[in-house]
């Protein structure tokens, strides 16, 4: 017997599977829309799935392979593992020669951090002073802070600080990207006298000499930052909006400043022609107030400066493939970097004596400034360490060579004690450790590395740290007493230099300052190791307040015994 109601669930049997398979066909449809919209998309985006900075493998979290070609600077690479060029340099020193520079190397590494670094908010951000000025330059606290990058692995607690202390630098150019020095806090305009208040200073401002390498620094400690091997994720922090925002301010600012005297709002009372400076032509380059001495520029368009610019650019360029995926900033940095490259290859060149070498600026009117450099980096000596790779070699050797001489350079000092580069920023035949850093960091034989080593021991001024400048016949002349950025590269220096890893040198130094301290509080005494880690000993929160004055003589008190295996040469 057959009922009726036993077809209905057939019939509805089949409603369903005809509705399924619209909705399946529909499905079907719709993924084929959405891939070739997504396909279109893609062929006019230039940042393939595969350059993000984190890939999966396995369910592993990865980070893929960083280009061969932008390598991270001297500054954070740490000890070099060049074994065989460390035996080379090693065996032109005595042991008690290496013994002091692994002893400054120790004395110098934290100091910054103990004595100039204010983490607010444990981390949060960082004001990082530039040492006897209480500002943060943006160029000189880059360097402070590369010197510590490859030291986060062994003590993490630095990852925070470091961090707070990037934030800061995106903050400030946020805030001016013109200026170059700032404040710990805000200060009023008010509070300001007259003669500041027409120099810009006010606010976060405490200096506004605008100076074209302060900015690269930045870009190029971008990338020192993501290219650290055993950082944990750190786009993290790169994909704060802060960062790009600082990052992609300062590539609108090169693009004006291309163009300075039709389009600029700048202007300074220590320049000429009304505060605009010097009158240039378009280059292709970017222009510079000033220099990294903060010394007015006398053409213009500085030619390692546009050089750093440009390595910081590539660099840039690539991490927005990475990490911040922005059509509209890839192609504007894109064509600003093809300019200021063309534009040092037009314009940076002269012939000097039958030879091609570089000028330290130009104003792309036909003028240049030639035999001269600046100490401070980028410098022209210092063209094979900013990143650049797109310069003539012959031309810097050429270069190099009329640089380094006291007859083609008349800021080139040879004197009783010992020979380097001055500037018009500081009196006559006094040498700048920054140039003595620059000729080792760039030497190409071992005598002249190790050579450069033993002036380096004459320049601690009788403090056991290292200064601005010294006096070539009178190494009881010394400017600047605190100044961190030389510091900073000295630890960069040795290490690269005799493969010394300083952090093994800086913690004896810390236990024994320590162990001194307290012994100093009611004569308590105590073992040293029970109190807080080097990277602890530093000011959180509150307003900034230098700690050097507790320093001064303890390098002496306190001499490095310990030697272990972190610190001892590899090649003595």
């Amino acid at each position: 017997m057959t009922f009726r109601g036993t077809r209905q669930p057939r019939t509805h049997a089949s409603s369903r599977t005809v509705l399924l398979g619209l909705l399946i066909g529909f499905a079907i449809a719709l993924f084929k829309l959405s891939s070739t919209v997504t396909s279109s998309i893609s062929s006019t985006n230039s940042f393939p799935a595969t350059q993000r900075h984190q890939s999966d493998v396995g369910g592993w979290r990865q980070k893929p392979a960083l280009p061969a070609g932008l390598p991270m600077e001297v500054y954070a690479r740490g000890p070099s593992q060049d074994r065989d060029a460390i035996a080379r340099v090693a065996a032109l020193l005595s042991d008690d020669e290496k013994k002091q520079l692994r002893e400054l190397c120790g004395r110098t590494l934290y100091h910054s951090l103990q004595t100039g670094w204010v983490s607010h908010e444990t981390g949060a951000w960082t004001f990082v002073a530039t040492g006897d000025l209480p500002l943060m330059w943006i160029r000189d606290s880059a360097v402070q802070i590369d010197v510590l990058l490859p030291r986060i692995a062994k003590r993490p607690a630095l990852r925070r600080v470091i961090e707070g202390a990037i934030r800061a630098q995106a903050f400030f150019i946020t805030q001016d990207p013109y200026a170059n020095g700032y404040e710990p806090e805000w200060r009023h305009p008010d509070e300001r006298h007259g003669g500041d208040r027409i120099l810009g200073r006010g606010g976060w401002v405490g200096v506004r000499n605008y100076e074209l390498d302060s900015g690269a620094y930045y870009l190029n400690l971008l990338w020192n930052w993501y290219s650290q091997p055993e950082l944990y994720r750190p786009e993290l922090l790169l994909d704060d909006p802060l960062i790009f925002g600082a990052t992609n301010l300062l590539v609108d600012v090169w693009i004006r400043e291309q163009r300075h005297n039709a389009s600029s709002p700048y202007r300074y009372t220590e320049l000429s022609n009304g505060g605009l400076g010097p009158e240039v032509d378009f280059t292709g380059m970017t222009w510079s107030g000033f220099r990294p001495s903060d010394d007015p520029s006398q053409f213009g368009f500085p030619i390692p400066a546009n050089m750093y610019a440009a390595a910081g650019l590539e660099r840039a360029l690539e991490l927005n493939r990475r990490v911040w995926r922005d059509h509209d900033f890839d192609a504007k940095a894109s064509q600003l970097l093809k300019d200021i490259r063309s534009g040092i290859e037009k314009h940076g060149k002269v012939q000097k004596d039958g030879s091609a070498i570089y000028a330290y600026e130009v104003d792309g009117k036909g003028n240049s400034l030639t035999d001269f450099d600046d100490p401070n980096i980028p410098s022209l000596v210092s063209i094979p360490i900013l990143g650049y790779d797109g310069y003539d070699r012959a031309a810097y050797e050429a270069t190099r060579q009329r640089l380094l001489n006291s007859k083609t350079n008349s800021f080139y000092f040879e004197g009783s004690q010992f020979k380097g580069m001055g500037s018009p920023h500081t009196a006559h035949r006094m040498a700048w450790a920054l140039g003595i850093y620059t000729e080792v960091l760039t030497a190409s034989t071992p005598q002249e590395q190790a050579d450069g080593l033993r002036t380096l021991l004459k320049l601690q001024c009788g403090d056991g740290l290292m200064h601005e400048s010294v006096n070539v016949d009178d190494l009881k002349q010394c400017t600047r007493k605190w100044f961190e950025w030389a510091n900073a590269l000295l630890v960069v220096s040795v290490e690269q230099l005799l493969g010394y890893d300083c952090d093994a040198a800086a913690q004896s130094f810390h236990l024994g300052y320590v162990a001194a301290r307290e012994s100093k509080s009611d004569g308590r005494g105590g073992e040293p190791r029970f109190f807080q880690t080097a990277e602890a000993a530093m000011q959180w929160d509150g307003i900034y307040k230098s700690k050097v004055a507790d320093w001064k003589g303890i390098g002496h008190l306190v001499p490095i015994e310990v030697e272990t295996a972190d610190n001892k040469p590899q090649a003595a």
